[in-house]
């Protein structure tokens, strides 16, 4: 049964949402000498050996942190070892709230019930203590769609998502939280090959990727080289972005000189500026379309992607210029195929102000706020918040 445990005032929800997950297992086997966690009798062995869990020191160390940053974040956990119990110590500077009803005894389905349940929440950030396995656990229940990063707790640790130290995590939410140009990037899951162990030799075997946030801040870095020219940006991100065209889609283009720059790459002669264009497989299919011509054409496609570009200077990344790409198309298509694009001049324009979002549905409204990626070039992406205004 799900319960709601609130430390004090339910937040805004424009507080910084922290999702965290820990694996009460995590770090047992090594100390014990099994490897590993995964041992079906981790805890009975390292009980007997008199292995005490370390997983719940490091989980308090970057709680500790994040209680004396006075950053307003409220944590969206599970009950008891897997999360609530420490968050209980740190109730008077940071609220929690409990989604997931953990048994006594957990395994990993518990590390994926509970993931699920917090990621409904709608999380700016997922953080899990635990090791590979449980990276392994997380990846198979939110993919590439959820912003997560690891809090290092466990045996094997050759995976590419977790922070180098508690501190370090808490480094990179209090970025976000301030809104600075945090890297986002994709990283490895990875776990040892248990067939290639048996053998006695260690392999890694490559299980998928995640979205994380990257300890680079990119306004440190341009500030270091000074602004680099619209041009050259905009000619860098509709390159890339022509790259990564998937021909399975349907492609709703929004307006904006960003993507201006991106239709004339896609080989569209004149695209509009203001207005949206539609592009399939080579061909536009309709130029400065209007919402019912839309809504009436992507009846016809299973796969929709809706790229949208942030507007220099105002902030608001949907319902200004824009509001053709309506509602009930966004929900046709579905959240996972939006897609925004921007250089990063028009990013840090905004000076730390959040980008804000006006479709005329406060359903939608709410369910777009938050932090999203924002593919500025090659191997370029950020993490920056879309602010729903009550």
């Amino acid at each position: 049964m799900k319960t709601t445990k609130y430390s004090s005032t339910p937040p805004s929800t424009n507080i910084f949402r922290l999702g965290l997950v820990v694996n009460p297992l995590a770090g047992l086997g090594g100390p014990a000498g099994l490897k590993g966690s995964d041992h079906i009798d981790t805890a009975k062995i390292a009980a007997k050996r008199g292995v005490l869990p370390k997983v719940f020191q490091r989980t308090t160390e970057m709680l500790a942190a994040l209680a004396a940053s006075g950053k307003r974040v409220h944590i969206i956990t599970a009950s008891g070892d897997m999360g609530a119990s420490v968050c209980e110590v740190f109730s008077d500077e940071l609220s929690y709230q409990v989604v997931y009803d953990a048994p006594l005894k957990t395994r990993s389905e518990d590390t994926r019930n509970a993931a699920k349940s917090i990621v409904d929440q709608k999380v700016d950030l997922l953080v899990f203590a635990g090791g590979d396995g449980t990276a392994r656990d997380i990846y198979e229940v939110v993919g590439e769609s959820q912003t997560v990063l690891g809090l290092p707790a466990g045996v094997k640790m050759h995976s590419g998502v977790f922070a180098v130290t508690p501190k370090a995590l808490v480094s990179v939410i209090t970025s976000m939280t301030e809104r600075k140009l945090v890297a986002a990037r994709m990283a490895e899951v990875r776990d040892i090959d248990e067939q290639a162990f048996s053998a006695g030799r260690v392999k890694t075997q490559y299980f998928g990727e995640m979205m994380i946030p990257d300890d680079q801040l990119l306004v440190q870095c341009v500030k270091c080289s000074g602004l680099i020219d619209d041009a050259l940006l905009l000619d860098e991100l509709a390159a890339y972005l022509v790259e990564e065209i998937d021909e399975d889609y349907l492609y709703i283009l929004g307006s904006g000189g960003t993507l201006r720059a991106f239709k004339e790459a896609l080989g569209i002669e004149e695209p509009t500026l203001l207005g949206v264009d539609v592009w399939y497989q080579g061909e536009l299919l309709v130029r400065d379309a209007h919402e019912s011509e839309l809504y009436e054409l992507i009846q016809s496609y299973t796969n929709i992607r809706i790229m949208l570009s942030v507007i220099g200077g105002q902030g608001v990344i949907l319902g200004r210029g824009n509001q053709q790409v309506s509602p009930r198309i966004i929900e046709y298509a579905g959240l996972e195929n939006l897609q925004f694009v921007s250089t990063q001049n028009k990013v840090m324009a905004l000076e730390g102000r959040p980008l804000r979002v006006d479709s005329g549905s406060d359903k939608l409204d709410r369910k777009l706020s938050g932090f999203h990626k924002i593919i500025c070039g090659y191997e370029d992406a950020i993490l920056y918040e879309i602010r729903y205004s009550e």
